[in-house]
């Protein structure tokens, strides 16, 4: 009985001993949190508020080394969170797209974001250099990649609209520049027998970084509408280049012009809207029939094919 309660007591000495040397080493170590202590740490740097107009292309330093001063408290919960320091430049004076920051300025913006009771003591005395970009916002044309067939005895009534045509393209001055046009994604339409509209992508460059379109697609639009054939005929044969001693006879002097446009243009032209010629100069290469051309027809007119493509002639001196 005595050797148990012997036993226990042992016990509780041991806890008591334990409870005591737990609360002495708390104590201790409160007592030396409150002490002032000066440390070294390193602060990973956030550049915010890049000058209006400019990307940032390279900065010779994103981390800080400083040594700062504080209790130790202070530094006990300063360890535990993000060591960041949130540099503004939007108040910094931009030349050649470049610029630096001081050590002085860089003081002032490490103390700014340090806790009241933190004391800054030194810091890294390089000056921190800053490489720019400058940002432009240029025109730029696009141009539709379209593979159009259209139905029997059916044309374009005019030429395809693209809707913009013209993009603003906001980037990078050394990229925009050298951009001139972009194209669309391939658009494919088949046997197409009346007006269509559709929304085509642009594509963009992958190597732009950096870079923004005031639009990612265009609308292409196009007319298209069911023409008629007619034979225009007696239109007479211009020569043309003829020397004035020299006369030109052509056999026949009139020729036939299949004409391809709506019904109510066919309806209202007539053969004086149509110009043929054939050139003097290629008589002088000896053979015996000249080639003709066209060379004026309505503006409504959508094809004029020549029936007669070569004509005979005789040259004589007056």
């Amino acid at each position: 009985m005595i050797k148990k309660i012997g036993k226990h007591l042992k016990k509780r000495k041991v806890k008591i001993f334990s409870i005591f040397l737990l609360v002495s080493s708390l104590a201790w170590f409160i007592n030396k949190l409150s002490e002032t202590y000066t440390s070294s740490t390193t602060f990973k740097l956030n550049y915010i508020n890049i000058p209006e107009g400019y990307l940032l292309k390279s900065v010779s330093k994103e981390k800080l080394d400083v040594k700062l001063q504080a209790i130790g408290f202070q530094f006990l919960s300063f360890g535990l969170s993000a060591k960041e320091i949130v540099v503004d430049l939007s108040k910094e004076e931009v030349k050649n797209s470049n610029f630096s920051l001081s050590v002085k300025q860089i003081q002032k913006q490490v103390e700014r974001a340090l806790p009241n009771s933190m004391v800054l003591k030194d810091l890294d005395k390089e000056r921190i250099d800053f490489k720019l970009v400058k940002i432009i916002t240029k025109p730029v044309s696009i141009n539709a990649n379209i593979k159009l067939t259209l139905q029997k005895n059916c044309m374009l009534d005019g030429a395809i609209v693209l809707e913009p045509s013209t993009i603003e393209v906001t980037g990078p001055e050394n990229k925009i520049d050298t951009l001139e046009s972009l194209k669309t994604v391939l658009l494919e339409l088949s046997n197409i027998g009346e007006d269509f509209s559709k929304t085509i992508k642009i594509i963009t460059p992958k190597s732009f970084k950096n870079t923004t379109y005031s639009v990612e697609n265009v609308i292409v639009k196009g007319n298209v509408s069911r023409f008629s054939e007619k034979i225009i005929n007696n239109i007479p044969i211009r020569v043309i280049n003829l020397p004035k001693d020299t006369i030109v006879k052509i056999f026949p002097d009139r020729v036939k012009i299949l004409c391809k446009a709506k019904l109510e243009v066919l309806k209202k032209i007539a053969k004086e809207d149509f110009v043929v010629t054939a050139n003097y100069n290629n008589m002088l290469q000896g053979k015996e029939k000249v080639s003709l051309k066209v060379t004026s027809t309505p503006n409504e007119v959508y094809s004029a094919t020549l029936l007669e493509k070569k004509v005979t002639y005789i040259i004589s001196k007056q």
